[in-house]
């Protein structure tokens, strides 16, 4: 009775527990994120982008350079009050009204494509810290629940043992179990050099060394949670398709101001030498203000711009549409995926408490002094296979949830 009572101990340990306190987890997991946020490069080129394109928003927004000459007469200019010996100009041009604000918009919007491709890679990577810890997890567990299995194999070694040397059974049933045992332990190292390659590219992707300890939480949970397909409409991918059309838009409107007319206004101020005589104004400099147009005579190359700009806002609308159809299948189908893995939780799990049940009624026949180990073995590979299945599942399920936070959130 002491060996019935050590496989029921066993038997209680056995099972994957999904409902726990996620607090700690959520901890680790949030640090992690945040240290890839840190080290990735990719993120740090895209914020040194951003960065460049804010720059770049004062830059189209100044007026043209000041012009400045001056000019020194090698033979004299004779005039009434004097000849004249030296000239200093100076003339600045100024584009249409409401040209250089065209411009700046444009900049501007195209600053924002450039937050939202930031903040799109952000998630990105989000995303994949969180898929990428959820395989360590999903492997963790894996290794512990062969660990539990083996465990139970080995005490039902003991009791076949025992059977044989009582003659209730043969050595047939002791080899069966002994060759469950080995296809576990090389199931247990296939699944351990699986998990220590992922913690060396769980930590490549937090661009640190690749033998830094990454700690795996024990459990995870199914948590109830809403997401709204309405929310993909602040998804910055598309946020940064309307910036970029918005950018080309104000481009447009630039290049249509542009077809008009540059005012410019300048001085010219000349050195006069005195003559040698008395009179009035003798050596008087003179001072002459200027006022200039710039009149763009053939205007070709402004209508050609502006319609590769329209056709570009057309071929921007357009690409919207098809991230906006890319985003909603992304959205239905992890969120089937996501209802679909709650499903196949709740069922393999039943199906390990009925296993379980199953095992139990066989093993009363012990206290009757016989035992079938091959019905126990078959029930214990059903009870492997559906606790396996129920950790792909809770897997599957947070890697869905991942991938609609990230839409969505």
């Amino acid at each position: 009775m002491k060996n019935t009572s050590d496989v029921k101990k066993w038997m209680s340990l056995v099972g994957v527990l999904i409902m726990v306190n996620t607090a700690a987890m959520g901890q680790d997991l949030e640090a992690y994120v945040n240290i890839a946020l840190m080290n990735s490069p990719k993120l740090q080129a895209k914020q040194l982008t951003y960065e460049s394109s804010l720059v770049a928003v004062s830059e189209v927004g100044s007026i043209p350079n000041t012009t400045i000459g001056g000019g020194y007469f090698v033979q004299e200019a004779e005039t009434r009050v004097g000849p004249q010996r030296a000239k200093l100009s100076a003339s600045q041009m100024f584009p249409w009204f409401g040209t250089l604000k065209a411009k700046k918009q444009a900049s501007g919007a195209l600053a924002e494509s450039d937050r939202f491709e930031l903040e799109s890679t952000t998630r990105d990577i989000t995303l994949k810290v969180k898929q990428a810890y959820y395989r360590l997890y999903e492997k963790k567990a894996s290794i512990e629940i062969i660990e539990e299995n083996l465990n139970i194999l080995k005490t039902y070694e003991e009791l076949a043992l025992n059977e044989l040397e009582n003659n209730r059974t043969t050595m047939v049933d002791v080899l069966k179990i002994r060759i469950q045992i080995n296809e576990l332990k090389n199931q247990k190292e296939v699944v351990n050099e699986e998990l220590v390659s992922d913690i060396k590219g769980f930590n490549l992707l937090l661009n640190r060394s690749i033998l830094e300890e990454v700690k795996i939480v024990d459990t995870l949970r199914v948590t109830q949670e809403v997401f709204s397909k309405e929310n993909l409409i602040d998804n910055p991918k598309l946020l940064k398709i309307e910036a970029m059309k918005e950018a080309t838009a104000q481009s447009e409107l630039a290049a249509t101001k542009e077809n008009a007319p540059s005012i410019g206004v300048g001085l010219d101020y000349v050195f006069v030498d005195e003559r040698d005589m008395v009179m009035p104004d003798n050596g008087k400099d003179i001072v002459m203000p200027m006022v200039n147009l710039s009149i763009p005579l053939f205007s070709k190359k402004f209508t050609s711009k502006r319609k590769q700009l329209q056709l570009q806002q057309e071929a921007l609308a357009n690409t919207k549409i098809d991230a906006e159809n890319e985003l909603e299948t992304l959205f239905e189908d992890n969120l089937a995926a996501l209802n679909n893995a709650k499903r196949t939780i709740s069922t393999q799990t039943e199906n390990v408490h009925q296993a379980k049940q199953a095992e139990q009624v066989i093993l009363t026949t012990y206290q009757t002094g016989t035992i079938d180990f091959e019905q126990v073995l078959e029930v214990q590979q059903l009870i492997l296979k559906y606790q396996l299945s129920t950790l792909q599942a809770l897997t599957a399920y947070h890697n869905s949830k991942a991938a609609l936070e990230s839409l969505t959130k």
